[in-house]
């Protein structure tokens, strides 16, 4: 069946078996499709990274879906997962063969949570940290107590200066605006010239299913955005995932950002939403585990002390450690690639060097 005719394929139940087509297809995935796979399925932070422009998605009827980006670096093609497929425990380790022996080239997992260890490693793949994961829990969140000093210096923005911070739909913004702010957050990264991908998720200024943008104002001007992705349980929402944060250079130096988390986790808390990620600092937390390939453990340590030049390793870590949250390890897992390989497709993929 075509990528073009999976539009079909999702009935009302909330149930994989509603997937009524009777071959595996690789290819786009219909967005209703891919959204009730996401809510059934998407248990990970950053399972809305399978929407990411570059994904294609592997679709098998009754079992679910692997997102993947095809990168070639030096003339071999490697599949690059970008997050857990989308997939119930019970059908996971089937969807994998089903992808392996489907999709051509080597497959390369990254920014893949514990839980798809076990299936990996029945297909003879090794795991390695490669960076932290770091969330909230917005039942217990405080900012009491001195560790939590800057983050309420930073919810006091509102008490130095006319700020306002919105939630808003599309026809609300204007969105010249909104790209004209992200075009001056580039320009202050080592990567200027576009946007990052993989461990990320490319902004998108226009409304989306299921998450939340919300923008700060300051005296009528707007300041800064930060745009929210869900995650899901069964179809109910477990929480959201600051994914795109981004302000003027003036007001980022003011703390507009965490003031615009800050307001969004308390309005979430009185939802009842349980959990708020701030997603993965790539490389923070690369400690041994069983069966990991220390050579790239290495590598990856001596990237994160050395390469903030290259991507701001350190002080996204820092950032996010000041929420005082849960840290969980994320993996990368690799069968049949080296690990300079590896460095250098991941280097390509997330757009960080240009390689041919």
């Amino acid at each position: 069946m075509p990528a073009s005719h999976l539009s079909a394929a999702v009935a009302p139940a909330a149930d994989d078996r509603n997937i009524n087509s009777s071959v595996p297809d690789s290819g786009r995935c219909h967005e209703r499709t891919a959204e009730h796979l996401i809510r059934l399925h998407g248990s990970q932070s950053s399972s809305y990274f399978a929407l990411q422009p570059d994904c294609r998605h592997f679709l098998s009827p009754g079992l679910g879906l692997v997102p993947y980006v095809p990168v070639k670096v030096l003339g071999q093609r490697v599949n690059v997962v970008p997050t857990s497929p989308l997939a119930g425990a019970q059908s996971m380790g089937r969807l994998l063969q089903a992808f392996e022996q489907s999709v051509p080239g080597p497959s390369l997992y990254v920014g893949v949570d514990q839980s798809l260890l076990g299936p990996l490693g029945e297909l003879g793949y090794d795991a390695t940290v490669m960076g932290t994961e770091f969330s909230v829990d917005l039942t217990r969140f405080s900012l009491r107590g001195k560790a939590m000093k800057q983050l309420r210096h930073a919810r006091n923005l509102d008490r130095r200066c006319r700020i306002e911070v919105r939630e808003q739909c599309g026809d609300e913004v204007n969105w010249h605006k909104v790209a004209g702010i992200s075009e001056r957050w580039r320009l202050g990264k080592a990567v200027k010239e576009r946007e990052l991908g993989l461990l990320t998720r490319p902004p998108v200024f226009a409304d989306e299913w299921g998450v939340r943008k919300f923008y700060a104002y300051v005296e009528g001007e707007l300041a800064g955005y930060v745009f929210f992705d869900p995650w899901y349980r069964h179809h109910e929402l477990a929480g959201y995932c600051a994914n795109i944060l981004r302000a003027s250079p003036e007001m980022n130096r003011l703390g507009v950002l965490d003031h615009i988390i800050l307001q969004a986790a308390s309005q979430f808390r009185e939802e009842g939403v349980p959990e708020l990620s701030l997603g993965i600092a790539p490389l923070h937390g690369v400690r041994h585990c069983p069966g990991d390939r220390p050579g790239l453990r290495r590598l990856q340590n001596i990237l994160y002390r050395y390469g903030n030049r290259l991507y701001a390793f350190q002080p996204l870590a820092y950032h996010k450690s000041r929420y005082r949250g849960r840290e969980t390890p994320w993996f990368v897992c690799a069968r049949e690639l080296g690990s300079t390989r590896l460095v250098a497709t991941l280097m390509k993929g997330t757009g960080l060097l240009a390689l041919p």
